[in-house]
Order: structure tokens, then C-alpha cells, then sequence
């Protein structure tokens, strides 16, 4: 993976964790300039109904705005759950999604057996890492679990149905959420030539001209040789739409650009 530049590192508290067979399950999460969300998408991790073991780490992709600061208070928020699990954050320099995740997954790399990750301007409905862990428990060859979710407009909120799994399907069009859980035995075997889990040629850094943001699509691909995934036909999460979302800045001149490596590296 890339080397960054590490600004700031803290754990904000430890909960009082509960033993059991189930898999420990990191929650990560990459920020830029979300904070008017951020705060939101760490609470609905802390409120999960999951009985294993939990934990989130939030990266700060070198924020210009005041999302550092509501990070490193969130423990002196009143929430009602707040000792329940260990966060772990962390502030670099603004690299991009792909790196910023890239980070977070080296951070939980040698504790976590399934890693799901968290959009910071989207969230976690309460019982979405029970549901999906369910899912990834029930079947070794099943690596990937993903649901629906809610997209909220300013206005109104619509749901967001995603399509069954299909492999070939997924190759002509992306039908898994950003937010899913995986399981990181898999995702070990789809490391790239760089040493990355998110490829950082498809999301560059915010502060610089858009790349695109064609990550999440590329791992997919990546994991449809060695895994199978799991689609849950419940809304478990929400996705804000708030116009400066970075999947709107696509287009599809960049998207021929991505598809040149979109998929690739582990054939």
C-alpha cells in the first residue's frame, strides 16, 4: 500500500467486550469533509445489536473542514451506548478513498476476521451487522453480504432495492452497496501487485481534479473469482444525497478511463 503521512492517532475508549464464538467484525470508515454526517455514521455503528465482538476505525482523509474535531469528541457526546466498543481513528494527509480505506484495513488487519465498511455521510440501521454476519456465517464459500438501504434526499427518502447476486450481472453493472461486510479471508487473496484492497488509481485525493470513484466496483469483480456473495432483501442502512456526493461527479469519459483497470491484477 502507498505510504501516507500519518498526522494524528488516537483510541477514543475500550467497551466492556462480550466473549463468543462469533467473528469479530471491524467497522471502517474514510472521511473527508463530512461533518455534518460523520458523527451520525459513528453513532450507528456504536448502536449495533451485533453480541460479538465490534470495533470501528475511522480514518480522516486530511479534512479541511471541522470533521477532526467532531471525531475526537465523540466520546464526550451523551450517547447512551457509548461504551460498547472500541474506536480507533486516525488523520492523514488527503490521499483518497482507496488509500484512506486501504489504511483503516491495516489498522484491524491482524484482529478482524470480517471487515464492513462505512461511507462517513451514510449509516448503519441497528441490527445490519447481526443480519449480515448471519449471512456470511451460514456458508464458508460465501464471502461478501450486501442489503438495501434508504437514499435520503433533502425531501424525501426513497429505497434503494439492489439486485440479487449473479456474477454475470455483476460484470455488466455494479449491483453491491459500498456498505457490506466481508470476509477478509478473501479479501487476502485478492491483494493487487501494489498491496492494496482498494485500488488507489480509481479514487484519488478530494483536494485534487476527480479521478473517479470506481473502487467499490473494482473489488467486486476482484472477489466474484474466489467468493460467493449474499444479497439480504432488507433495508439495514441509509445513504445521504446531499449533491456532494462523489458518485455524481461521474462521467462517462472517466468511467472508459476506469474500465482499463477496473478488474484487473488478479486474473
Amino acid at each position: 500500500m502507498p505510504q501516507v503521512e500519518v498526522i494524528k492517532s488516537a483510541f477514543l475508549h475500550g467497551g466492556d467486550f462480550k466473549m463468543s464464538n462469533l467473528p469479530k467484525v471491524a467497522i471502517i470508515c474514510a472521511n473527508y469533509n463530512y461533518s455534518d454526517y460523520i458523527v451520525a455514521a459513528m453513532e450507528s455503528i456504536v448502536n449495533q445489536t451485533y453480541q460479538g465482538e465490534l470495533r470501528l476505525y475511522v480514518v480522516d482523509d486530511g479534512s479541511s473542514d471541522d470533521s477532526w474535531e467532531k471525531i475526537q469528541n465523540f466520546n464526550n457526546n451523551k450517547f447512551v451506548n457509548h461504551d460498547k466498543i472500541e474506536v480507533e481513528i486516525l488523520k492523514i494527509e488527503n490521499s483518497g478513498a482507496s488509500v484512506a480505506r486501504n489504511v483503516a484495513i491495516r489498522m484491524c488487519w491482524d484482529w478482524a476476521d470480517i471487515i464492513g465498511v462505512l461511507d462517513a455521510d451514510d449509516a448503519y440501521y441497528p441490527e445490519k451487522v447481526e443480519k449480515l454476519v448471519a449471512k456470511l456465517v451460514a456458508h464458508d464459500e460465501v464471502g461478501v453480504a450486501y442489503a438495501d438501504y434508504h437514499n435520503v434526499f433533502p425531501s424525501y427518502t426513497k429505497r434503494e432495492f439492489k439486485k440479487s447476486y449473479d456474477r454475470g450481472l455483476l460484470q455488466r453493472e455494479c449491483i453491491v452497496h459500498s456498505n457490506s461486510l466481508i470476509k477478509k479471508k478473501y479479501l487476502e487473496q485478492v491483494i493487487n501487485s501494489s498491496g492494496e484492497i482498494y485500488n488507489s488509481k480509481l479514487h484519488g485525493p478530494a483536494s485534487q481534479p476527480f479521478i473517479g470513484c470506481t473502487e467499490d466496483y473494482d473489488l467486486w469483480l476482484r472477489l466474484s473469482r474466489v467468493c460467493l456473495f449474499t444479497h439480504v432483501p432488507e433495508c439495514l442502512g441509509l445513504a445521504n444525497q446531499h449533491g456532494r456526493n462523489q458518485s455524481m461527479k461521474m462521467t462517462q469519459a472517466i468511467f472508459k478511463e476506469n474500465a482499463k483497470i477496473i478488474g484487473g491484477d488478479n486474473e
